[in-house]
């Protein structure tokens, strides 16, 4: 910098034309981004692997073969809380990876799409590992009670979501 440019600066530091503000609070926006971006992707991780379990222990992909009646009925049966939750979370994490360095000049749908698959690639770890039945054993045989989680997983998984009398989809 130059000692003219210097000048004009503190010169309107000194008239409070311009507030300095301390290191601190960069340093305490940035730690808040980075672990609100680390919990949205950890969140968002294990709500897929929820909708995964979901989808594979109600047995809904099994019987879309068999037309579209069957089709209404598995759309009717999806968690819609679960998924608009994740949508919402996903849109955070847009927020955040656009609030970074690394982002910067760089084609922001590759960088979206990289942590979009590797969201999708550990939430599929945890599925194929029993994470989500000792999940479920735990939570049916404590008095643990999670918001939302118990009753998902309780209630809803494993658990034909119609209302027809021998709990699947394609019967009618």
């Amino acid at each position: 910098m130059t000692d003219e440019i210097k000048k004009q600066i503190m010169a309107k530091v000194s008239k409070d034309e311009i507030k300095m503000t301390s290191k601190w609070v960069f340093i305490a926006k940035k730690l808040g981004l980075h672990s609100g971006m680390a919990l949205t992707i950890i969140v968002i991780i294990f709500l897929l692997n929820a909708f995964f379990y979901y989808i594979k222990s109600n047995d809904l992909l099994l019987s879309l073969h068999y037309g579209p009646a069957v089709w209404q009925k598995f759309l009717h049966s999806l968690p819609y809380e679960l998924i608009l939750t994740i949508i919402v979370l996903v849109v955070l994490l847009n927020y955040f990876i656009k609030q970074f360095d690394f982002s910067y000049k760089k084609p922001f749908l590759t960088i979206f799409l990289l942590f979009v698959g590797i969201i999708i690639v550990f939430a599929s770890l945890i599925f194929i590992t029993n994470f989500n039945f000792y999940l479920k054993q735990n939570l049916s045989s404590t008095n643990i009670k999670i918001p939302y989680i118990s009753n998902f997983y309780i209630n809803r998984c494993g658990h034909c979501v119609e209302a027809d009398p021998n709990c699947n989809l394609i019967n009618n």
